[in-house]
């Protein structure tokens, strides 16, 4: 039996959405953005050596490399025009999968471009797990959503973002024993998209983002293999194609990867990082992000 995608969504916190965007209205957004990027940075997408001639932008560690300073060039994106049709189609697919407008677009863009590291060999990340949501009792549903869409195909080898599936559904399980009241400091952060949902924010019992991972890590075996080195023919295996079970929730490391013109649904809440660039080819990826609507 085929679970509806909602349902899908809810088990697990991810969800891939192929073809939703025209690839010809894909392609004007990817000319103009390199395009932008070659006028700000001298960067020349089809010219490696132009890639790394600034030894202080992109920025990064081993794993891959992010521009700074992409922030305006978004923006301007944004204030062109030139999204809306494909932010026209988000919307209308995710009203599918959802309901009518139960989810709604903040005005700004980001963009998840990364350039290849130093490493050469592809791994389950280790390290730098967290999620950009609290967990709140009673609430099943994230505050946001994160849409991820492809502007070029991506493969796991590109630093695909990983993602937990199901973490976030053990999150809300720790919530209920470990949450606390009186954080107003953190809910009131995240306004923009939450204003409305409490009449009483003192009184709503949550779990931080940063007090998710570890008690999972002091409960789980497979969360304290997880942020161990390890070699990675075993960690692909242990944790991509395997996964684990506990408590009534499965769980596994997701690769988000697509064609040009997907998109992927995440739930913040999800415990996720970003993996190696091994590959020759920068990653090209944008992310809208949705609201709950009351």
């Amino acid at each position: 039996m085929t679970v509806p995608k909602h349902e899908d969504f809810q088990n697990k916190g991810v969800l891939k959405l192929s073809n939703v965007i025209d690839v010809k209205k894909v392609a004007d957004v990817q000319t103009h953005l390199w395009h932008e990027v070659n006028r700000k940075f001298g960067i020349n997408i089809d010219d490696p050596s132009t890639w790394f001639s600034n030894a202080s932008n992109p920025v990064g560690d081993a794993r891959a490399k992010r521009l700074n300073g992409m922030g305006s060039i978004m923006r301007e994106l944004k204030d062109s025009g030139q999204l809306d049709e494909i932010e026209s189609e988000i919307q209308s697919s995710l009203d599918q999968v959802f309901g009518t407008h139960t989810w709604r677009p903040l005005d700004l863009w980001y963009s998840l471009l990364s350039f290849p590291g130093s490493e050469s060999v592809w791994n389950v990340p280790h390290k730098s797990w967290h999620s950009d949501e609290p967990s709140v009792v009673g609430d099943a549903k994230p505050w946001s959503l994160f849409v991820f869409v492809f502007l070029d195909d991506v493969s796991a080898d590109m630093g695909a973002t990983t993602v937990i599936s199901g973490s976030h559904r053990r999150a809300e399980r720790l919530a209920k024993t470990l949450g606390t009241s009186n954080n107003e400091e953190l809910i009131n952060a995240f306004s923009s998209v939450n204003s409305g949902l409490f009449e009483r924010p003192q009184n709503v019992t949550l779990l931080p983002m940063d007090q998710v991972l570890d008690p999972l890590v002091q409960e789980d075996p497979w969360f304290q293999e997880l942020v161990q080195e390890g070699s990675p023919d075993q960690r692909i295996q242990r944790f991509i194609e395997e996964g684990s079970s506990l408590h009534d929730i499965e769980q596994k490391v997701v690769t988000l990867t697509g064609a040009a013109g997907d998109i992927i649904v995440f739930d913040p809440r999800c415990l996720h990082t970003f993996s190696a660039n091994v590959s020759n080819l920068p990653r090209q990826v944008l992310r809208l992000d949705f609201r709950r609507q009351l």
